[in-house]
């Protein structure tokens, strides 16, 4: 059926008698629902089914597409990609066509964290975690970017800079089990670098960073509690404090304006020098705990709102949904 054809619905349309629990995909000019699945789906594949515009207002929907899971009511007939895009499948000629989006795109596959970053991380970013929980998803990264594309990830060995030297073998032993990989196989395209001291993260970042990222090829870089030796009890001079983090920040912005590296940091421990690496990032998510949940607020977006927030508790990150066939990424 075709979007002329079909009734088009909107968010203010869901009231609180809804039957069904869905994943309910909108434009965020005019909040035409857009897809409504029970599995998360790359949002990508609907910004493609639908040719980049909103059957509603006509906007490009690349960059505006919001997800969130609501209980629709069970009158409403099935919403779905297919079913706007199946008139004008027919119309156009067969030219194979993929927006940035779907080629691009990097997806947590986690939806409280899909739907904070509007389910889009360019290649070329930087995101930033804060928090004491943001750990538990500097492994959690480690293992999606070796995914294949398709399944939202790099296809990517990923060079790990512990500068809190916070590894968790076994929690990143147990994403890879969630996905039906050896963990050994997915750890032999984790690159770990150790730092014990803050001399050596920045020299690890500014002089080392380039050259192991050509070596194994990889297109996914996680620093992890990089700044977590410049706390107020390390006893650096201010202005040394800033000059390393400088070099941290000025080193890695190098690394990915040559590389074309994708950048995940996490700033564990708060430090007086976070800003000078978060006013840089182009995605900032704080997670801070909450009773026994995690609240993550999204600070910073290239083109959203921040103030947003998804609490989710840390066990989900592990138990979230889970992919429809084993060896992914294998």
């Amino acid at each position: 059926m075709s979007a002329s054809k079909q009734r088009l619905h909107y968010l203010h349309e869901i009231g609180d008698g809804g039957e069904k629990e869905r994943f309910v995909y909108s434009c965020s000019e005019c909040s035409c629902i857009l897809n409504v699945c029970a599995t998360l789906e790359p949002v990508g594949d609907t910004v493609e089914s639908l040719g980049n515009r909103c059957p509603g207002c006509g906007s490009a929907l690349e960059a505006r597409v919001l997800c969130r899971s609501a209980s629709i009511p069970a009158a409403w007939p099935e919403i779905s990609r297919s079913a706007y895009s199946a008139g004008r499948a027919r119309a156009e000629t067969k030219v194979e066509f993929q927006t940035a989006a779907s080629m691009r795109a990097f997806s947590f596959n986690f939806a409280p964290l899909d739907a904070l970053v509007a389910h889009y991380i360019d290649p070329t970013w930087s995101v930033a975690f804060t928090g004491r929980c943001a750990n538990a998803v500097a492994e959690f990264l480690c293992f999606r970017a070796q995914l294949p594309k398709e399944a939202g990830g790099s296809d990517s060995s990923v060079v790990l800079i512990d500068g809190g030297n916070r590894s968790d073998l076994y929690l990143f032993s147990s994403y890879a089990k969630l996905y039906g990989v050896a963990p050994r196989k997915a750890l032999r395209r984790v690159v770990t670098s150790r730092a014990f001291t803050m001399y050596q993260t920045a020299d690890l970042v500014a002089n080392r960073l380039a050259k192991v990222v050509d070596e194994y090829g990889a297109k996914v870089v996680v620093l992890s509690d990089v700044l977590g030796m410049l706390n107020e009890e390390s006893g650096f001079r201010e202005d040394e404090a800033k000059r390393l983090a400088g070099a941290v920040r000025r080193g890695l912005g190098e690394v990915m304006k040559k590389k074309k590296v994708l950048a995940f940091i996490t700033l564990v421990t708060k430090t007086p020098y976070d800003r000078l690496i978060t006013d840089h990032a182009d995605i900032v998510v704080a997670l801070e705990e909450s009773g026994s949940s995690i609240e993550g607020t999204l600070v910073k977006h290239p083109f959203r709102k921040a103030a947003s927030s998804r609490s989710f508790r840390p066990r989900d990150l592990l138990f979230h949904n889970q992919p429809g066939r084993k060896g992914a990424g294998g």
